[in-house]
């Protein structure tokens, strides 16, 4: 039987998305527990009680349920793409930008894509005013991307990962705007090209839901 780390991982979250690339990345197997998020299983929330993923398990005991201590966890581990390279010579944008899309990009896009489940009463304005704060934040990005595939080169970064999941976010929020006028062209065939990325697609398969007494998932390698 194999013994290792375990992964509590939702196919949909932009966080554990970007958690799933790394891992991918850097070939690393880990049992892969797909979970539903309105069903969180006791075992995940017993080793993490916020019960939000991804959750990582290591076979120490060590439990990791930030996406981005994750991500530095599989760049130490095995970095095979020089994605702690990326990071590291560009380690102040890089903080940055990540910082702002986990924070407010983050605020705007749920507000955006959910707008009807927040309470006006609360500070929430229309989706469309929502959208537009975020779309600020994305030309942020416009300009890294003159001339480039990715922000720093011709391979993705750290920084790319870091983000994109929530730019494909922003797009489903509503593809035919994002698609026809969202007029950051660079921003839009970046996210093309992303969705495109074998990797993305290997870590996007669909896996059924977990249940305690199933027989292990494997991810990483495959």
């Amino acid at each position: 039987m194999k013994n290792k780390p375990i992964l509590y991982s939702f196919r949909r979250c932009p966080y554990a998305m970007r958690a799933r690339i790394f891992i991918r990345m850097c070939e690393i197997e880990v049992e892969l527990r797909e979970v539903l998020l309105k069903d969180i299983p006791e075992e995940m929330i017993n080793i993490s009680p916020k019960a939000t993923v991804p959750v990582l398990q290591l076979n120490d005991g060590t439990v990791l349920d930030e996406s981005l201590d994750i991500m530095n966890w599989a760049i130490d581990k095995n970095d095979k793409c020089n994605l702690k390279k990326s990071k590291i010579e560009n380690i102040e944008i890089s903080d940055e930008i990540i910082n702002i899309f986990d924070g407010e990009f983050k605020y705007h896009l749920d507000r955006y894509k959910y707008n009807s489940r927040y309470d006006k009463n609360e500070g929430v304005q229309t989706k469309e005013k929502h959208r537009d704060e975020a779309l600020k934040i994305l030309q942020i990005i416009e300009s890294k991307l003159n001339n480039k595939d990715w922000i720093f080169g011709n391979s993705p970064s750290f920084l790319d990962i870091a983000i994109l999941p929530f730019v494909r976010q922003f797009r489903i929020a509503d593809i035919a705007w994002f698609d026809e006028s969202m007029p950051y062209k660079n921003v839009h065939a970046w996210l093309m090209r992303f969705m495109d990325w074998n990797t993305f697609n290997k870590i996007m398969i669909k896996n059924k839901p977990w249940k305690k007494n199933d027989k292990p998932t494997y991810f990483g390698l495959n």
